[in-house]
Order: C-alpha cells, then sequence, then structure tokens
C-alpha cells in the first residue's frame, strides 16, 4: 500500500473523527448537564450516562468483525443516523424510562462510528506508525474541542434545546463526508490469533478513558451544584483537556518511536496522577484548568502507544476486529469512570480521590508485564 493511500486514509479518517468528536463531545456536556438539570438523584445519573455504553460494549468486536469483510461505509452512516436522532430525542423527554431506552440506542449507535473511523483510517498503518497514529488523533481530538466548548456557550445564551437541535445538522454533515468512502476488503478466514494482542492496549486505553470520563461526568456535576460555575466555563474547562491532547498527540508522535514508547506508558499513568491530585487539592478556577490540561497531556503518551501497538503487531486483516475490541475501552473507561467514584462516595469517600486508583492500577500492570 503507497504512503499517499494510507496518508489520505488517515487524514480523511481523522476528519470523519473530528465530526464525531463535535458530536460526542455535545452528547458528553449536553448529557449531564441535562440530567443534572432534571433532579435525577445519583444512582440514576451514573446508570443513565453508563447503559448505553453496556450495550456499545457487546457489539463492537462485532462490528469490527463485518467491517473486515465488507468494509466500513455502510456501519458509518447506519451509525450518523441513529446516534444524532436519539441525542436528539433525548431533548425531548424527561422520561427516565425513555432517555434510558434512547440511551440504548445511542450507544449501539454510537459503537459504529468512532471504532469504524479508526479502523478506516490506521487499517493499513504497520511500519513506524507513531507519527501516522499523532496525526489522526489529534485532527479527530481538535473535534472534541468544538464539542465541549460550543454547548456551554449556546445553552447560556439560546437554552438547552437548541443544542438538542444541532445534533441532527450535525448529522447530516457527516452523512455527506462519508459519502464519499470507499473500502473494499479481500475476505479472509476468521483466526483467533488477533486475541493475545488485546490484554495491554485494552487495559491502558480503559484506564485513560476512566480517569477522563471520572473527571468529565462528575467535575461538571461538582462545577454546577458546588462551585456554581457558569455552563460556559464548565465546557472551556473540559474543552482545555481535548486542546492539551491534541496538541500533544501531534507533538509527541513527531518525536516518538518504538524505543521511546516503551515509557510512554509509565509517564502518562503519572501524570494521570497528578491530575487528580490537582483536582483533589486545588481551590482555584486555575487549579481546574491544570488539571484538565494534565488529564489531556498523559492522555497523549497512552494514546499514541496504544494505537502504535495495534498497528505495527496486527495485520491488515484482523484491525477490525482487534481495534473494535480494544475500543471497549470506551465503554468500560465510561462505566468504571462513572460508576467507581459512585460507589466510593457511599464509603464517604470523595469522588476525586477515588479516582488514583486507576493510574494505579496501570502503573502496577505495567511493572507487571515489564519484569
Amino acid at each position: 500500500m503507497g504512503n499517499k493511500i494510507i496518508e489520505n486514509r488517515v487524514i480523511f479518517g481523522g476528519t470523519l473523527g473530528f465530526f464525531k468528536s463535535v458530536l460526542t463531545g455535545f452528547s458528553m456536556m449536553l448529557l449531564p448537564m441535562y440530567f443534572s438539570m432534571l433532579n435525577i438523584s445519583l444512582v440514576s445519573y451514573a446508570l443513565l450516562l453508563t447503559i448505553g455504553d453496556a450495550i456499545a460494549f457487546l457489539i463492537k468486536p462485532i462490528i469490527g468483525h463485518f467491517s473486515d469483510k465488507h468494509g466500513e461505509k455502510i456501519f458509518l452512516i447506519g451509525g450518523i443516523i441513529l446516534y444524532t436522532f436519539s441525542l436528539f430525542l433525548i431533548g425531548q423527554t424527561t422520561s427516565v424510562f425513555n432517555i434510558a431506552l434512547l440511551q440504548v440506542i445511542a450507544g449501539i449507535s454510537s459503537a459504529f462510528l468512532l471504532s469504524i473511523i479508526i479502523i478506516f483510517a490506521l487499517r493499513n498503518v504497520q511500519k513506524k506508525p507513531d507519527r501516522a497514529v499523532g496525526l489522526f488523533g489529534a485532527i479527530q481530538s481538535a473535534g472534541w474541542i468544538f464539542g465541549l466548548l460550543l454547548p456551554g456557550f449556546i445553552i447560556d445564551r439560546v437554552g438547552i434545546k437548541t443544542v438538542f437541535y444541532l445534533c441532527p445538522v450535525l448529522g447530516i454533515v457527516l452523512s455527506l463526508l462519508v459519502l464519499k468512502v470507499k473500502t473494499k476488503i479481500k475476505p479472509s478466514k476468521f483466526s483467533f490469533s488477533f486475541v493475545k494482542k488485546i490484554p495491554l492496549p485494552l487495559i491502558y486505553k480503559t484506564i485513560d478513558m476512566a480517569v477522563f470520563n471520572a473527571f468529565l461526568i462528575f467535575f461538571i456535576r461538582y462545577a454546577l451544584k458546588i462551585l456554581a460555575l457558569s455552563k460556559s466555563m464548565i465546557s472551556m474547562i473540559v474543552a482545555f483537556e481535548c486542546l492539551v491532547f491534541a496538541v500533544s498527540e501531534y507533538g509527541l508522535s513527531r518525536i516518538s518511536n518504538k524505543q521511546k514508547r516503551k515509557q510512554w506508558i509509565p509517564i502518562g499513568m503519572m501524570i494521570h496522577g497528578l491530575g487528580i491530585a490537582t483536582m483533589l487539592f486545588g481551590s482555584s478556577l486555575s487549579h481546574y484548568f491544570v488539571a484538565a490540561g494534565l488529564i489531556g497531556f498523559a492522555g497523549a503518551f497512552i494514546d499514541i502507544w496504544v494505537y502504535s501497538y495495534i498497528s505495527e503487531k496486527v495485520g491488515i486483516k484482523d484491525k477490525g476486529k482487534t481495534i473494535g475490541t480494544v475500543e471497549w475501552s470506551r465503554e468500560l473507561g465510561t462505566i468504571f469512570g462513572a460508576q467507581v467514584p459512585m460507589w466510593f462516595s457511599f464509603l464517604a469517600v470523595n469522588p476525586f480521590a477515588s479516582i488514583f486508583v486507576f493510574p494505579f492500577i496501570g502503573l502496577v500492570t505495567h511493572l507487571i508485564k515489564k519484569n
């Protein structure tokens, strides 16, 4: 596969990822704010934010398998339609039961999107993957900045319903881009050889996503109910995390290689710990920005290691199954990121303090593997 074709897939996949990240950023800001405004209990709040992810968890490897056989286009289009309209409909109801059903639909459709986009972008990347992974990550992560930043400003000015109406509009734009996607996969016999390549990237990426989601979910609730920050200010803090992540991922990709990459996991986990400590002991707005920035910086180290590892270790025809399974990390990260602090809160433990458990597990895993 020529370098030009690989680069075009990475850039176009990054563009698709940009718009998907805008949509996901909208939902990650909208739903915690909307559920908080409905005065839903902490247990219901955490369950509603994770029910869709539990469903997506079950079907991602299956979607990855079929993308290895049939290509990515049909899954992208189906996912966009379901995802954007389920988000729109969530904003039209106040029934917890209806929201739960729509969250299931959103979870299923979300599984079609980012995983398939990553598979499309990185399927043909194998040798010296760091730069390709960093370029894709930087482009698609930039969408998070807009997706997380804009809702707070729009909600403060015209109300939360307007943002829900924007979701289908973004979906139409993304669908038009997807119409250009052309994929052709040569069928191959199913094999379980890819399975042994999954555990490490799955563990590390799950930890990274758990820290990010715990910070996002509980900081939004804390900022609204305790700090009484404006929604636009909350959006700025969370968007700053994504800005640092995007810039750091691109910058690290320019210096990363197979040798240097060996240190990325312990560095990322320790920086996550610093970010959590800053959030826990901080008392000013600047502390919250620093905490968000540190979490974004840590994520860049982990992301480059995970997808460079997959690119080098897994063959082209197994990329879909492998990435689809490793992408469990996003659902697991949301589930653990929401549930672990919630259960620790029943033991009178500060939710932010409980987040330390995630990078600790990451460091222990790295040490066990190293030895």
